[in-house]
């Protein structure tokens, strides 16, 4: 009965302080590194831009032109003379 006493108090007063500290020193650590991470993906995402600049993300693939087609639409028109 001694032994079992002995055992809940080397557990309770000694053995869960120290596993409440070893837990907290992780994810205190663990916080910190997600932290570091989203701070450096923050900083990769906004690029500073001077005022009045344009960025173009698409550009879209050029298509090759057939031979017989003008560039842009062809309208049918009449001339009226007055």
């Amino acid at each position: 009965m001694l032994k079992v006493l002995g055992l809940i108090f080397l557990f309770y007063y000694i053995i869960w302080p120290l596993i409440k500290f070893l837990m907290k020193g992780y994810v205190i650590t663990q916080v910190h590194r997600k932290m570091s991470e989203q701070d450096i993906r923050n900083q990769q995402k906004s690029n500073p831009r001077k005022e009045g600049t344009i960025d173009v993300d698409y550009v879209p693939p050029k298509q090759k032109a057939k031979s017989d087609s003008l560039e842009g639409d062809y309208v049918p028109y009449e001339e009226v003379k007055e």
